[in-house]
């Protein structure tokens, strides 16, 4: 095998690049994405996005949780945290009890302590 200087080396590699390797994009790695990694990028883009609500004092917040509980009816919350996109995280579930300054909201079967000064805005659902 023969020797060559990193110019030569340098130089081979730019023209199989411009004359031989054909690239065809980014469609040769779709293969690689598992099928439960597609459907919830699917299922995470079909989402709608939640609109930022106007913003709630103590007082109202905790008026129509007291409702939401005595009437069992569930509840949209929208927390004070957003993320990159601007985007209001928001727990949707019951109340299923408080102590002190935290909410307890069951959410898909999980209980979740939320403390009340985090909560932005809270919608009791109505059934139509």
């Amino acid at each position: 095998m023969k020797n060559i200087s990193k110019e030569e080396s340098e130089a081979r590699a730019a023209r199989f690049f411009r004359n031989d390797y054909h690239d065809c994009g980014m469609l040769k790695w779709q293969g690689f994405f598992p099928s439960d990694h597609t459907s919830a990028l699917k299922k995470e883009v079909a989402q709608p996005v939640p609109d930022l609500r106007p913003e709630m004092n103590q007082s109202e917040i905790g008026s129509v949780l007291s409702s939401a509980w005595e009437g069992c009816a569930k509840v949209s919350v929208q927390l004070n945290q957003v993320n990159g996109n601007s985007v209001p995280a928001e727990l949707h579930g019951y109340v299923k009890g408080y102590q002190g300054d935290k909410i307890y909201l069951s959410v898909k079967g999980n209980i979740q302590m939320i403390n009340v000064d985090a909560i932005r805005n809270v919608l009791e659902w109505q059934i139509l």
